[in-house]
């Protein structure tokens, strides 16, 4: 079996989708509309791609935890916000024998995700903000990567989770601690990428606290904490393409908020220049997941007990 992060569909290397990919119904993901496209010809759902395909080492690890915690058999499994279906398809590869239920409030995403997904994926349209969907059951594992943070009641959501968790289930929650760097050497773009943190924060873009004190608030117990650092320290096309997907994003969606300086520095960036990242000899990624892993009620009785 592959690892997890080589799941991703590189066919995006070649190809783009012209989808309104508008992620967990209401809610945007980063700094732009999901159906906008950037100037390199990358939607948000090609970058998802990207990104599991670079960084998505990760996967390997909260999967790894999840065994580690279990104390049931894995039928069900829960990805909620599954997006373009990354998670999704590592757990499925994973947990061969469970059921992958991927739910999304965009119907392009639940669409892509049956496109590529395993005959052990159904996929759900709804959004989360409107509670747990009705077609879905009780899961051993709900898994939600990099969609809590776009929850408007992110307590009231894992409370509802955990009253759908069998006895003994597991919760995982993934998040991004901050925006991943592409550069290797230190130079005026370090403070640069500073400022693009900065910016992005400040505009709730991709924003989140530490889960920790909400997790155990909901009732549920927090097993670990854990943050995997990701260092791709050498140029290739898949982090060459990576880098540039990201950063043509951030300069669209930051547009009005850059000064003339950052700006012409992230145009110089994208361009094709020997400075550009399609020929700098220092184009690196360093990137970052946390992940939480708790565990739900230890009965069904547990399970039915509501959390104040």
């Amino acid at each position: 079996m592959p690892p997890a992060h080589q799941l991703a569909s590189l066919d995006i290397m070649t190809s783009t989708h012209g989808s309104d990919h508008r992620h967990h119904g209401r809610h945007s993901h980063g700094t732009q509309d999901h159906g906008a496209h950037d100037h390199d010809g990358t939607d948000i759902g090609d970058l998802l791609e990207l990104d599991a395909a670079v960084t998505g080492t990760y996967l390997d690890e909260a999967i790894s935890l999840i065994r580690t915690e279990t104390t049931r058999p894995i039928e069900v499994i829960v990805d909620a916000g599954a997006g373009t279906g990354v998670g999704t398809r590592a757990l499925a590869a994973a947990f061969g024998d469970a059921e992958i239920v991927a739910i999304d409030g965009s119907p392009e995403m639940t669409a892509r995700i049956d496109a590529a997904g395993p005959g052990t994926v159904r996929t759900v349209t709804a959004d989360l903000d409107d509670g747990w969907p009705a077609s879905v059951g009780a899961a051993d594992v709900v898994w939600a990567s990099a969609s809590l943070h776009h929850v408007t009641d992110p307590a009231a959501f894992l409370r509802t989770t955990r009253s759908h968790l069998r006895p003994g289930g597991v919760l995982a929650v993934i998040e991004m601690p901050h925006q991943p760097r592409f550069l290797q050497t230190e130079t005026p773009h370090t403070d640069l990428n500073d400022r693009i943190e900065e910016l992005m924060r400040a505009k709730g873009a991709n924003s989140f606290p530490d889960w920790t004190d909400t997790i155990t608030a909901a009732g549920f117990e927090m097993r670990t904490r854990h943050t995997v650092r990701i260092d791709v320290p050498e140029p290739t096309e898949l982090t060459r393409a990576y880098a540039q997907a990201w950063l043509s994003r951030v300069r669209t969606g930051l547009a009005d908020d850059l000064t003339d300086t950052d700006a012409a520095t992230l145009d110089e960036l994208l361009g094709d220049g020997p400075t550009s990242l399609r020929h700098r000899p220092d184009v690196a990624v360093r990137a970052a997941r946390t992940i939480w892993i708790a565990t739900g009620p230890a009965s069904t009785t547990e399970a039915n007990q509501e959390i104040s």
